[in-house]
């Protein structure tokens, strides 16, 4: 396991020993040495940060660290998570870094890192970057400033040529923001596009604080309130995205990732009739795939797991149920709002509410929860877990499965049980959870 490298970055509670801004100079000294090493003198690195009130103090630490090593700094501000690697691309940097814990609560904060071209960290450039964290001094000397620099402008005029100007005329969306980083960008290219937007958390209050992709509640309301032909909400960094359909009931993910291969595949736009999720998601999309000519191959859970995944086999789509998805023709890691671009397409193109195209997506009954723990035990060193598990998968053999995994980002605990009978799945789940209660 990485010392502080996650699933998807560096995360903790801000004012924690792995986040804080001596933290973050230190990181910022790392990745400049590490730059330099690959790349010679003078990198140049984009940055940019969410809306956490730690943001701020942070991003600064962390400039002052990659200046300090001779580091031409670009400093996007408030952007999304994918706007920035979007902007690495564009600027031609050698290197990207969110200031962001995406869908943690605002209390949270970290850093993503992107390569220089776009994409997430392989696992051994973490592995460098770890070992020189330790190894920077407590104070260093700056040289020169960071440079301000127009993203958002460049990311909005990038969609343009991507999508039809007037493609979502005639449709009502709901937007939940999350107070996040996509306040600006998503309302304003969905105008642009003839859309009726309906905003709400987009910077009156504290990022993902009971609301955006991981709080759907005040979205299904307002979809309700505004008869709005479907919600969308982002998480607080913008990689996320999550639906809710035209009555107000959430859209699974697993259907979302579903529909989407199927708009692919129907556009001639899915290489190799092949989709990429990973071993969260439901047995039902791979037999409803199947049945219409998709291949669905599983990634670890991790947004870079499903990219790497997608490479492998030649194909240009794929995500996590959570509502990371990925389109290569348009950016090389996720992007929330090409991926309700899409999916807003396959309503357009096929007259159909988001709810109708979903349902062609059948599922397996299914039961899933994040518990918070206390420490990471070992599961084989908790009394009766593997008993039971084992158990509990013989029962029903290929036609149901049990997922149990720690969460890479947050101090919690993930449990997944599905299988074709609702009943063995309510009772298993039941099961674990009380010996989970018990001993995490």
């Amino acid at each position: 396991m990485n010392k502080y490298f996650g699933t998807d970055g560096v995360r903790g509670s801000y004012g924690s020993a792995i986040m804080n801004e001596s933290f973050a100079q230190k990181f910022g000294l790392a990745i400049g040495a590490f730059l330099i090493r690959k790349s010679g003198s003078n990198p140049q690195v984009l940055i940019g940060r969410d809306t956490r009130p730690s943001g701020a103090s942070l991003k600064n630490s962390l400039i002052k660290g990659l200046l300090a090593t001779g580091c031409r700094v670009l400093d996007s501000g408030i952007v999304p998570s994918p706007a920035l690697a979007f902007g690495v691309l564009h600027y031609r940097a050698d290197f990207g870094v969110m200031i962001t814990a995406s869908h943690n609560p605002y209390h949270d904060n970290g850093i993503k890192c992107f390569s220089q071209k776009g994409t997430k960290l392989l696992p051994e450039c973490e592995i460098l970057i770890e070992q020189l964290i330790d190894q920077q001094p407590e104070h260093c000397s700056p040289k020169g400033g960071a440079e301000s620099v127009d993203l958002i402008d460049n990311y909005c005029s990038h969609f343009n040529t991507l999508f039809p100007k007037n493609g979502l005329k005639g449709l009502n969306i709901a937007l939940d923001l999350a107070n996040g980083a996509t306040s600006e960008t998503t309302p304003r290219i969905l105008k642009s596009m003839g859309a009726t937007v309906f905003c709400s958390h987009f910077g009156d209050g504290l990022i993902n604080d009971n609301c955006g992709s991981e709080y759907l509640t005040s979205l299904q309301s307002m979809v309700r309130l505004k008869d709005a032909d479907l919600g969308i909400a982002h998480d607080g960094d913008g990689d996320r995205v999550r639906f809710v359909d035209p009555i107000g009931n959430i859209v699974d993910g697993d259907q979302v990732l579903g529909l989407l291969a199927l708009h692919a595949h129907q556009s001639n736009q899915l290489d190799n009739a092949t989709f990429v999720s990973t071993v969260h998601s439901n047995t039902g999309l791979k037999r409803s795939l199947n049945k219409r000519g998709i291949s669905l191959a599983t990634a670890d859970v991790g947004d870079r797991n499903v990219f790497l995944k997608m490479l492998e086999l030649k194909t240009n789509w794929g995500g996590e149920s959570s509502g990371h998805i990925i389109g290569t023709d348009y950016l090389p890691t996720g992007d929330g709002l090409i991926a309700a671009l899409m999916i807003l397409g396959a309503i357009q193109q096929n007259k159909r509410s988001i709810r109708q195209l979903a349902d062609e997506i059948l599922l397996w009954p299914a039961i899933s929860k994040a518990f918070p723990i206390r420490d990471k035990i070992p599961f084989n060193q908790i009394p009766h877990l593997c008993e039971t598990l084992m158990s509990e998968e013989s029962k029903v053999g290929e036609d149901g499965r049990i997922l149990l995994r720690y969460s890479g980002t947050e101090a919690k605990v993930r449990l997944l049980v599905e299988g074709e009978q609702k009943d063995w799945v309510q009772e298993s789940f039941k099961k674990i959870q009380e010996i989970l209660e018990k001993s995490l």
